[in-house]
């Protein structure tokens, strides 16, 4: 990944970044608008209001991705410098984002091993129903399934092979719940965390949709973005 800014005109900031895969440029696009915004540490002030164009490239995909952004907080900071919040929005033209996925479509078309294309993404998900429970990331999402990472040396007792599960997200369509079990588990390493993979169950027709809206980004959550899970009996006790 590589990036460079520029002031192309006043009150307006454009950073470009460029990536080698277009799996890196979407899980960065929706952890960015995921989060809603972000807080940067700049050389110089800028007025509040200014504009921030956050365009992402691919090499295989001709038309960039856009998340906008304004600024809306400014904080002098003791050496000089200032802390600026910017806050994002996905924006209105779909011409790169659609361009993206089609790409990633395209490129998994060739695996063998999985009968449905998933999507990266990057979104938290806690584990409401037991206390203490690490945090959880979406890592990716397909019409048969959801790939999750632990941010924890391993992996909670809960998360074994054939357990239950319920992932639920609230969507501009209303909210969604995919219910399933874990298919399979990786213990991590040195520098790599736990995954574990989930297979979903048979889905009503609404959940079908809201989740190939959510596939598509066209049904996105508010920001911040988040997710709640559960295991076993809680799980099955929200299941349809």
């Amino acid at each position: 990944m590589s990036q460079t800014a520029t002031k192309k005109a006043l009150g307006e900031v454009r950073l470009k970044v460029a990536y080698k895969k277009p799996e890196a440029l979407l899980s960065e696009y929706t952890r960015s608008v995921g989060q809603g915004g972000v807080t940067l540490q700049v050389q110089k002030s800028l007025p509040l209001g200014t504009r921030f164009v956050f365009e992402m490239h691919n090499p295989g995909v001709a038309v960039p991705v856009e998340v906008v952004g304004e600024v809306v907080r400014v904080t002098s900071q003791p050496d000089g410098r200032y802390m600026i919040t910017v806050k994002y929005d996905a924006g209105m033209d779909r011409g790169g984002l659609d361009a993206v996925l089609q790409r990633i479509f395209d490129l998994q078309a060739f695996e063998k091993l999985r009968r449905y294309p998933r999507i990266p993404l990057r979104l938290l998900a806690t584990e409401e129903e037991t206390p203490f429970a690490p945090p959880y990331f979406v890592k990716d999402l397909s019409r048969g399934g959801v790939g999750l990472e632990v941010e924890m040396p391993g992996l909670p007792a809960s998360v074994k092979v054939g357990m239950p599960f319920m992932l639920e997200m609230e969507l501009t369509l209303g909210t969604l719940m995919l219910h399933g079990e874990v298919a399979w588990t990786s213990s991590g390493g040195a520098e790599v965390l736990p995954t574990f993979g989930v297979t979903f169950g048979t889905l009503g027709p609404d959940t079908v949709e809201r989740l190939e809206k959510l596939l598509s980004l066209e049904s996105l959550p508010p920001a911040p973005w988040r997710a709640r899970i559960c295991f076993g009996m809680d799980a099955v006790m929200k299941m349809p």
